[in-house]
């Protein structure tokens, strides 16, 4: 990646399709580089935002995904567990 242009839209849609699931070590290599040294914050921030007022909606979450979640709540589910779990652990979320 060249730019640092990486935002929760194009994780979602390069590392978490149904087709196809990246590891967090994978996720975090693009996240946490020299090149790019505020791109993890950045990327948290935006997570923490749609994690509390679920700007992916359920309709853009299956279309980036090809998943088939039914409910907002799956989605913020799933952001938290798949993805903010992984890569964060147990830090707060808070924005």
């Amino acid at each position: 990646m060249t730019e640092d242009i990486y935002n929760l839209k194009d994780v979602l849609k390069r590392h978490f399709n149904v087709n196809y699931t990246s590891d967090a070590e994978t996720i975090l290599r693009e996240l946490v580089t020299d090149k790019f040294p505020h791109r993890n914050n950045q990327f948290k921030k935006e997570l923490l935002t749609a994690m509390k007022t679920n700007s992916i909606s359920t309709e853009e979450f299956n279309k980036l995904t090809d998943d088939e979640m039914e409910t907002q709540e799956e989605v913020s589910k799933f952001l938290k567990n798949e993805i903010w779990q992984p890569l964060y652990g147990d830090e707060p979320i808070t924005v």
